[in-house]
Parts: C-alpha cells; structure tokens; sequence
C-alpha cells in the first residue's frame, strides 16, 4: 500500500525569510524592504527612499540565497510537525528557487532537521505537483503553499490533492490575500499538523 504524500512550499512555510531577508539587504547593500504590500520588487528601497529598479530585484535574492541561505531558521512547530509527519508520510520539498541553489537547501533542511527531498522549480507549482502524484502514487497528497496563484494552479492540475494555505511568517499574513482555490487557511504548524492528520486519517 502507498504511504500518503506531503507536498510543501519552503520559504514562508518551513524556513524564515522575510527578516533574514531583510538583514541581508541592510548588512550588504544598504537597502530596506518595506512590508506595505505583497510584494517584494518594488518593496526593496534605497536610503533615500526610492525604490530600485525591478530588473535589479532577481540578482538581490540570488545573492541572498548564495550567501545568507544559513541565515534562515525553522518557524516554529515546522520540525516536529513533519518529524510527524514524516513517520506514516513522503514528504518532498517544492521550492521556487534556483536549480543551483537546490542542494544547498537540501543540505540546509537536514541540517535544521528537515531530511527530505527538494525540487527546485519555476512559476505554478500544479505540473509538478502532478508529475509527483505520477511518481509516487500516494494514497492521498496534501499540499501546502503561502502564495495563492501556487493553489490555483493545483487545483487545476491535480484538484485530488487537499490544498492547505499557510502564511507562517507573521508580518505577512495581513499582506498574502485569501487564496480561493486552497480548502484551508492555517497558518500555525501545531494546528496544521491536526488537520493534516484528519485529512488523512479520513482518507483511509
């Protein structure tokens, strides 16, 4: 019998960024992030206040997660929520970030106590999501993203799978909309792991 299969975004979910971020930005560039919307390009300003161009945003969070990836920590009940997990489950990571920083997360995760497989990725997550549906045909799949836009596109592509939406960093939950096409909004990892729990327990 397959094992059930836990899909979940990194950044926001499992690791901190946006104050990791934002050191990284004050300590080696001189530049602040602005959290007055969702959005990153165009949040990112100068010390004298405007804003940098957006074609100078990508080389910034290269440069982040090249050097300052060890910065990030777990949120909390992450760790011990997918050790739980981890024991009934497959648990792959899904991150949009760079294919060459991808071992380095892996690396980072296990570090931190998170041993499990990364998949670096670009854009919606739904293709993905399915083409690992295809690979480990799981008796049922949860996945968990922070980005709205990630929901939709698995609702599209593989609706079977329970969407769980979860903002984890607190400055951000006002910020992130609502994601319609996710089946639940939680944003605390203990909580998270019950009903992640039931959803499977239900499966059965």
């Amino acid at each position: 019998m397959t094992r059930p299969l836990i899909i979940s975004d990194c950044d926001g979910v499992l690791l901190e960024f946006i104050a990791p971020f934002i050191a990284y930005l004050d300590s080696q560039h001189g530049l602040t992030l602005t959290l007055d919307s969702f959005a990153l390009t165009g949040n990112v300003r100068r010390a004298d206040g405007t804003a940098i161009d957006a074609m100078e945003f990508p080389p910034l969070l290269d440069g982040f997660f090249t050097t300052h990836m060890t910065t990030q920590q777990p949120v909390p009940g992450a760790v011990a929520a997918l050790a739980t997990l981890a024991r009934d489950c497959d648990i792959v990571v899904l991150t949009n970030i760079a294919d060459h920083h991808a071992v380095t997360r892996t690396s980072e995760l296990a570090r931190l106590g998170m041993p499990f497989r990364v998949i670096g990725n670009n854009g919606p997550k739904g293709a993905p999501i399915r083409a690992l549906l295809d690979e480990f045909q799981p008796s049922t799949a949860v996945f968990i993203d922070d980005l709205p836009p990630h929901h939709s596109s698995a609702k599209k592509h593989v609706p079977q799978v329970h969407r769980l939406h979860m903002v984890a960093e607190p400055p951000l939950r006002h910020l992130i909309p609502a994601a319609p096409d996710a089946d639940a909004r939680i944003d605390d990892w203990d909580d998270a792991l019950t009903h992640i729990q039931t959803i499977l327990g239900a499966a059965k």
